[in-house]
């Protein structure tokens, strides 16, 4: 049985592909063929999954689609984003082939969110079935557009346990910092006090780290020279992401997965003018304080990582008994996959 998995896989970016895979594979031990949407080729090959930039291609024979995880509910979408709605509901409505989109998300806004045209034809069509979303209050938008919708927390918070990612013990004195920040001006100015800080400080290390493929057309994230203690991590596969975030005693980031995925690995994560995504997320699991730190305070935010004892002190700030209840509740995702292949394979077999 072939199911066809649909994202914003052509961008080559760490959280969308990771969560392609994850869905894939789990679909792979379910006795099913999965054909990913625009995945890297190379990423493909490494995990042996099949993939296609033709949309007729791959809703050509699926039994269903399913959008494999996104934040497909925010109010502000780019024009391409757009556009790939467009071809979904017209394309999936002309193979007549059933869309479930799973582990979705928004900004917390829930029915006050103000989706674009394609996104509301696509939602309130005939080929959208039930989904599952990532915040409670998402439910509210997805029954507006007369669906059926499940609740679970995000599904990559499941990490730890569906790529078996150990968490690792200290096995230095040497403090290491994961940033994640994207080429303004402001955030250049963050770079050098951190530079500087590196210059002095000789048990702190910053790891500047690009969350996109290097063969990505997007080279939106700042990666200073190198040094001693300025180090670059770039994202060349989910894997071996994963296993360097485990390695970490902090993430600073303005993007939501990249912390996320560290917090479930013991990893405390601090948003740096994140979007609203990353707010909502932070906000649900009680870590207010770590929330989207604004541009005027980024001076303050040099001094902080400065001081090793703030960093290793970050950690008792969260709340991981409930990071990891939720991560064994976000399975809740992969469950409503295994049923609904359940259902659609005795379905097909009468």
């Amino acid at each position: 049985m072939k199911v066809a998995i649909w994202g914003s896989y052509n961008y080559g970016n760490y959280g969308d592909d990771i969560m392609a895979v994850q869905f894939a594979k789990h679909l792979k031990n379910l006795d099913v063929k999965p054909v990913i949407y625009r995945l890297d080729k190379q990423l493909a090959q490494r995990y042996q999954l099949q993939t296609t930039d033709s949309l007729d291609e791959l809703l050509n024979d699926a039994k269903f689609c399913i959008i494999g995880g996104g934040g497909f509910l925010v109010e502000n979408f780019s024009a391409p984003f757009e556009a790939d709605f467009r071809r979904l509901q017209i394309v999936s409505t002309e193979k007549n082939c059933p869309v479930y989109p799973i582990s979705i998300g928004g900004e917390g806004l829930g029915a006050n969110a103000k989706l674009s045209y394609w996104r509301r034809e696509f939602f309130q069509g005939d080929m959208c079935q039930c989904c599952t979303v990532r915040l409670e209050s998402d439910r509210d938008l997805i029954n507006m557009f007369g669906k059926e919708v499940f609740y679970y927390p995000d599904v990559l918070l499941s990490v730890p346990k569906f790529w078996q990612i150990p968490h690792q013990n200290k096995q230095s004195n040497v403090i290491n910092v994961g940033i994640n920040i994207p080429q303004t001006l402001q955030c250049q100015w963050l770079a050098l006090q951190l530079k500087f800080i590196a210059s002095i400080r000789r048990d702190i290390v910053f790891h500047f780290i690009k969350t996109y493929l290097p063969s990505s057309p997007i080279n939106s994230e700042l990666q200073p020279k190198q040094s001693k203690n300025i180090k670059h991590h770039v994202y060349t596969d989910p894997q071996s992401t994963l296993e360097f975030l485990a390695t970490l005693d902090l993430v600073v980031s303005y993007k939501l997965h990249l912390g996320l995925t560290a917090l479930t690995l013991g990893v405390p994560f601090y948003s740096l003018g994140g979007s609203g995504k990353a707010k909502a997320f932070l906000n649900s699991i009680g870590a207010d304080f770590a929330v989207g730190i604004p541009a005027d305070k980024r001076f303050k935010l040099a001094a902080f990582l400065s001081n090793p004892q703030n960093i290793l002190q970050a950690k008792n700030k969260f709340n991981f008994t409930i990071i990891d209840k939720l991560g064994k509740n976000s399975l809740g995702h992969l469950n409503f996959l295994s049923n609904l292949v359940k259902n659609v394979s005795s379905s097909c077999s009468r």
